[in-house]
Formats: C-alpha cells, sequence, structure tokens
C-alpha cells in the first residue's frame, strides 16, 4: 500500500535507459473506477504540454524513487484522450468534503491510501480535532469537491480484536472404584428425606446488560463537535434562507447565532460544506 505523500515528488527514473525522466507532480483520479489512472510528469519542458504516466505502466515505487521499464511509457496529453478527459474532469480527493448518503458531514480528507494496482481502499479524514478513515468501499461517489459515503459503519476498517490463549485441558485423573458393600438399613432408623417444595427455587435474574448510549446522546455529541469545528471560521459563500433571508454573508464569520439560524432553516449541512 501506498500513500499520496509516498508518491509525489518522486523523481521518474527509466530501467532500460538508465535515466532521469521527470518527476511525480500529481495523480490523476478515475472517479468512476476509485483509482488513480495516472501519474503527471514534470520535466522541466512545460511547453511541449503536459505528459502522463499511467499508473498501471509504474514498475515500483520506491523510498527514493519511482520506476518504470522505458521512457514511452510517459506520454503526452494529446495522445491519451482517455486521461485527458479526466484530467479536465479535475476530481481531486485530497481536501474534499465527506458527506453521508444521508447529508451528514464527516470532515475533509486529507490523505489517500493505494493498492498496486492503483485502486484507493483507504481515506483518511480530519474533522475538528479527530481524525478517522473510512474505507474505499464505503465510497459511493467521488466528485469534484464532494465525495458520498454509505451511511453504514460497518465497512470502516477496524483492527481485529487479540484472541486470548485458550488453556489446556487438565489431563483426566482416573480414581480407582471402590466395593461397597450393601447395608441394610431399617425404614424406622432412616432419616427422612427433606421436602422438596419447601425450599423454594433461586429465581434466575438475568445479567444486566451494559448501558449504552443511545442515539439522542450520540447525535448531541455529533453535533457538539461540529459547532466547535464550525465556531470562528469564515464562509466561502453566501448561504440564504429559502425565503430569502441572509444566514451568513460570503466571509462571513460563523457564529452560535449564524449555526442556529442555519439549523432552524434546514441549512446547517449546506453551511458545513461552505467554510
Amino acid at each position: 500500500m501506498k500513500k499520496s505523500i509516498d508518491i509525489l515528488g518522486l523523481p521518474i527514473i527509466s530501467i532500460n535507459e538508465g535515466s532521469e525522466l521527470g518527476t511525480a507532480k500529481g495523480l490523476v483520479i478515475d472517479p468512476a473506477q476509485g483509482a488513480v489512472a495516472a501519474i503527471v510528469v514534470e520535466d522541466g519542458r512545460w511547453y511541449l504540454g503536459a505528459k502522463l504516466l499511467p499508473f498501471a505502466a509504474v514498475a515500483g515505487i520506491g523510498e527514493n524513487a519511482l520506476t518504470i521499464e522505458s521512457s514511452s511509457h510517459i506520454i503526452p496529453i494529446d495522445n491519451a484522450p482517455d486521461l485527458e478527459t479526466l484530467l479536465e474532469a479535475d476530481v481531486k480527493v485530497i481536501g474534499a468534503k465527506v458527506l453521508t448518503k444521508s447529508g451528514r458531514f464527516k470532515g475533509k480528507i486529507t490523505e489517500i491510501e493505494m493498492d498496486e494496482a492503483g485502486r484507493i481502499v483507504n481515506c483518511e479524514i480530519s474533522n475538528a480535532d479527530t481524525n478517522d478513515s473510512i474505507a474505499g468501499e464505503m465510497v459511493i461517489t467521488y466528485g469534484k469537491g464532494v465525495v458520498i459515503i454509505s451511511d453504514s459503519e460497518t465497512a470502516t476498517v477496524v483492527k481485529p480484536p487479540v484472541a486470548s490463549p485458550i488453556p489446556a485441558k487438565p489431563p483426566a485423573v482416573t480414581v480407582p472404584e471402590e466395593t461397597v458393600e450393601p447395608v441394610e438399613v431399617n425404614a424406622a432408623t432412616q432419616p427422612s428425606q427433606p421436602d422438596k417444595t419447601s425450599e423454594p427455587a433461586a429465581a434466575h435474574t438475568p445479567a444486566a446488560r451494559p448501558a449504552t448510549e443511545s442515539n439522542d446522546d450520540l447525535a448531541k455529541k455529533f453535533d457538539d463537535k461540529q459547532r466547535k469545528y464550525l465556531l470562528g471560521k469564515k464562509a466561502t459563500r453566501k448561504i440564504e434562507t429559502d425565503n430569502g433571508v441572509m444566514i451568513v454573508e460570503q466571509n462571513g464569520e460563523i457564529t452560535e447565532e449564524v449555526i442556529q439560524k442555519a439549523k432552524l432553516a434546514g441549512k446547517f449541512v449546506e453551511l458545513s460544506m461552505s467554510i
């Protein structure tokens, strides 16, 4: 697995020619496939047009260099119309805002992790003072500036719990049988059996379940975290109610009053996306 920081800035080396061909400048995203389709190459000759390296042509990504078999794998953008279309779409996953399908803001993507084929397998996100990650399989749409994910949390990558060792079963101990001689007992001297019905059976008390947070508590915690994240930020655009009442001006500071107005007008998600 490689992150974008492991690729960008690396020199591109041809194995056959044994020469440096340029530097990895940027990533071209294929939103339909959820993958890195190509790498933008900077070779100092910008006047000849942009050059691209298809990700499939990468031979290796090391700590100090990115290798390819031949310089012929680096192609001018005019010779790659499919990649040119993706480049013009300008879908940049890093920096995009993350929203769930139901419209809940989760944060901004700060880094991506991809496999050897270029498929995005993980996205690191930041929200206020917390950092989290989402699996690539949770992503529904990679858009220009916005990434939509499913509401399900089951696809989040978590570390599996460490299994506790099972104690070894102690060896069975064989006890020799003893022969017991029958003893004749008089009915008169035989002790009376206790009345089984006289002692009530202990009622089975089910174990108390640990208390869990209600959905309302979780929603309140998220709203508090989101409010702290927004306070003091500047709105990048003007937001109004459906009736044209001003909530916040462009470049206006987001205050408690602005947040309350946005919530009452149903514009809280729009406000979250305008910072």
